[in-house]
């Protein structure tokens, strides 16, 4: 079976590869976005987003304003989304909790705050109703002060904030 890189989990011939973002986590952050760019087919109706982009609208290769949530696909472009929210510096990842990743040891560096979500998320089907939990940790990405801020304030699990450049603790 071919993949098609939009994925959140491995797929089998009988499961979907789009599985949604629990609205749990929005009632917990209590932000709202301005745009969600790797959102499932027809759109989550509890993702607290003004636009909502597709796979074919390839939300990857379009510009980004405003704050961002971003539930990327995972797989192999993974770092190629959490890269441009970093640099676009205002929102907020849910990915699973990679750390020997290169691509969480380049993010984490990046980020103004990490939440490593206490328990496994459930993810949502298509149709609504609660999936199996998740097979692996996940955790938060905060880029941005409102979004680090909310982040900590949700109390989903440990969070941290790494210290500023050029501070001392001391």
């Amino acid at each position: 079976m071919t993949l098609s890189g939009f994925t959140h989990d491995q797929r089998t011939a009988t499961s979907s590869d789009e599985w949604y973002t629990q609205p749990e986590i929005f009632d917990a952050l209590g932000l709202t976005f301005s745009l969600d760019p790797a959102a499932p087919t027809g759109g989550v109706p509890w993702v607290p987003a003004r636009r909502h982009l597709t796979r074919h609208d390839d939300g990857l290769s379009r510009p980004w304003r405003g704050r961002v949530w971003l539930n990327p696909p995972y797989g192999r472009q993974t770092d190629r989304w959490l890269t441009k929210l970093a640099d676009h510096g205002d929102g907020l990842a849910l990915v699973f909790a990679r750390t020997d990743t290169a691509w969480f040891q380049g993010i984490a560096a990046k980020a103004t705050a990490l939440c490593f979500i206490g328990g496994r998320l459930r993810f949502y089907r298509p149709d609504g109703t609660p999936g199996s939990t998740a097979p692996s940790p996940s955790l938060l990405i905060a880029f941005g002060l409102p979004c680090a801020l909310g982040l900590a304030a949700a109390a989903l699990g440990q969070t941290f904030m790494p210290p500023v450049q050029g501070t001392s603790s001391a």
